[in-house]
């Protein structure tokens, strides 16, 4: 039994990539990573990615229900919770993905995306400098990733960052972001209403 720990990247069990992937194939009740990854020893440290504020938990769901109403007729889906394969790297769970690839919803047993187009990480104080570096950092080894964003609950403020614009950080704070890439739009106004004053 793996115990669980807090997010702090100081704490957790270290581990090869081969046993971190046995553990999150056996479908534990625990959303882990395996951060701190090396891939020369191909070893980092299992580390639990539950719990979160309810700030937190509004901003993914705020983010899944405008994505969704944008998406319903079309090949795309939005979710979250589920791992994300990266080549040559440990599977990351993000807050919120969405993948057009229809592969990624036919599959039985435990659902690893591996197209994913977007990717949403809302930013908590325990995880941050991990979903800014070597998070992100997996991320753009994804060859389908095409946006990268991330999402403060601390205060009005959204990074966006684009593939097609080498990574270059764009911060937004009112508005409406448009996502070119699946004629989509993010309502800035609408993702905090409730949540910040």
């Amino acid at each position: 039994m793996i115990q669980k720990t807090q997010h702090d990247q100081k704490d957790g069990i270290p581990a090869t990539l081969e046993a971190f992937e046995c553990l999150i194939n056996c479908e534990q009740p625990y959303r882990y990573e395996l951060t701190q990854y090396d891939l020369r020893t191909r070893s980092g440290i299992i580390t639990d990615m539950t719990g979160s504020s309810w700030a937190h938990a509004q901003l993914i769901t705020r983010a899944l229900v405008q994505f969704e109403l944008q998406l319903q007729s079309g090949p795309c889906s939005v979710i979250t919770g589920q791992h994300v394969s990266i080549p040559e790297h440990p599977t990351c769970i993000p807050d919120v993905v969405i993948t057009c690839d229809v592969g990624d919803r036919n599959q039985s047993g435990l659902c690893k995306i591996r197209s994913p187009l977007l990717v949403i990480e809302v930013l908590s104080p325990s995880t941050e400098r991990y979903d800014r570096t070597e998070k992100f950092q997996r991320y753009q080894h994804c060859p389908s990733l095409e946006v990268y964003i991330l999402v403060s609950q601390q205060k009005r403020s959204i990074e966006v960052y684009r593939r097609n614009c080498d990574w270059k950080q764009e911060v937004y704070e009112s508005g409406v972001i448009r996502l070119d890439v699946l004629d989509l739009e993010l309502d800035i106004e609408q993702l905090y209403q409730g949540v910040l004053p």
